[in-house]
């Protein structure tokens, strides 16, 4: 039994103490607040909750439980609807009394905030706040706010309802450890990263000398992956790129972008590695995809992210998609003989890069702030060289029709290839 009976109940406590208490913040005890974190992905959602809770301290009431649609069919009441002065933020507060409303919040809250747009369509995502309180936490709640902050940078804090030493009713913010807590996608693979090499190839490279004209556009260069970075931000996308200059004697693209983002398929392999892939129906059916189609992180996002910098570069060179493959193939090709120009990040390896670049600087460095070394030693970090990926493309694979599948693939190969 809870403190509440009811999200009734919850709601008029509440309600009573806004009214009489200067924000939400007054209510909240904050000890979490305080924890070390263990990790980058702890550190991620300890420092939204901090950020949220600044936003508390002072709170005016917009609406309580009252109808915020401007459609007239359209009913989206969240249980309070609050302004930060302190902030200039949107606070939308909702309330939660039993596990399976709970898991109804994660919608809730997406449909509150794009409504919140349509009235004040310049908002920034780092001006909504979302408070969640529920004396129930269960997994899909919690997957549900580890991959809003921690995947799509949502401004999401998590509270539970207690008594305290006194035996009032207080807010306890919910444990970090138990947002992190068995989320599998934690841990990275090389096999986990796809993308491909950009070559950036010269029509007045000179091979035996080793001279291009691209020698006098490195800012340009520079400039375009600042683009695709961009693209990578405003799509949600997680990934990075390297620029170097391509020293093999045989190579007749003097550069490359190298272009890296997840490749979401593969991550199904955590299903058949802890024995649940026969959970459900939809986790069979996606596991199929990969075995029929292997989607290996070439998607349209990076397609489009690659597009964004590389369209404005035809006028001094002549940029092509080559090299696709999984991050270690790409490091390899990348590393084999080069001079690494400049790294270049987004989501949440750039949240990342940044905190690197600036523990480097607050230890006396003067590093670039697009070193690629710092790159690659960041992803080594973030990358688990110890983790044992399970490749699923071939997880369905029928040895009797393998005869059939040769002669299909086989279709497909040019006459040359046919004949070696």
């Amino acid at each position: 039994m809870g403190i509440f009976a009811d999200e009734k109940e919850m709601q008029k406590w509440l309600s009573s103490q806004l009214s009489s208490k200067d924000g939400l913040s007054s209510l909240i005890l904050e000890q979490e607040l305080s924890m070390a974190p263990a990790n980058d992905q702890e550190k991620n959602v300890l420092a939204t909750f901090k950020y949220c809770y600044q936003s508390l301290h002072q709170g005016v009431v917009i609406s309580e439980d009252t109808n915020i649609s401007l459609e007239s069919g359209d009913i989206m009441r969240p249980d309070f609807l609050l302004y930060a002065p302190e902030s200039e933020s949107m606070v939308i507060i909702e309330l939660k009394n039993f596990a399976g409303a709970a898991r109804q919040t994660g919608t809730e809250i997406s449909a509150y905030e794009s409504e919140l747009k349509t009235y004040l369509p310049y908002i920034s995502d780092g001006d909504l706040i979302n408070v969640i309180i529920s004396p129930e936490w269960p997994t899909l709640l919690r997957h549900y706010v580890f991959n809003e902050i921690f995947w799509l940078r949502k401004n999401i804090i998590c509270l539970e309802p207690v008594l305290d030493n006194h035996g009032e009713k207080k807010l306890k913010i919910r444990s970090v450890k138990d947002i992190v807590e068995n989320n599998e996608l934690l841990c990275i693979a090389e096999d986990h990263l796809g993308g491909h090499q950009i070559c950036l190839y010269d029509h007045q490279y000179d091979v035996k000398s080793g001279t291009s004209s691209l020698d006098n556009h490195i800012q340009k260069l520079n400039a375009a992956i600042i683009a695709m970075a961009t693209k990578g931000y405003s799509q949600n996308n997680n990934g990075f790129a390297f620029l170097w200059k391509d020293l093999r004697a045989h190579s007749q693209a003097p550069y490359s972008i190298t272009v890296a983002n997840f490749a979401p398929f593969q991550s199904l392999e955590r299903f058949i590695k802890s024995d649940s892939v026969h959970d459900g129906k939809i986790t069979k059916a996606l596991i199929d995809v990969v075995g029929d189609y292997s989607p290996r992180g070439h998607g349209k996002s990076l397609y489009a992210i690659c597009e964004a910098g590389t369209k404005w570069l035809t006028r001094i060179t002549s940029p092509k998609l080559e090299g696709f493959g999984s991050w270690d193939f790409l490091r390899d090709q990348m590393m084999e003989n080069s001079e690494l120009i400049s790294f270049h990040a987004w989501g949440v390896f750039g949240e990342i890069y940044s905190d690197k670049l600036a523990e480097s600087y607050m230890n006396g460095n003067d590093t670039c702030p697009t070193c690629p070394q710092l790159g690659l030693d960041m992803l080594e970090e973030l990358i688990d060289s110890d983790y044992e990926f399970f490749d699923i493309s071939m997880y369905n694979y029928n040895p009797s029709a393998h005869s059939a599948f040769d002669e299909e693939a086989i279709k497909l190969l040019s006459p040359s290839d046919r004949n070696s």
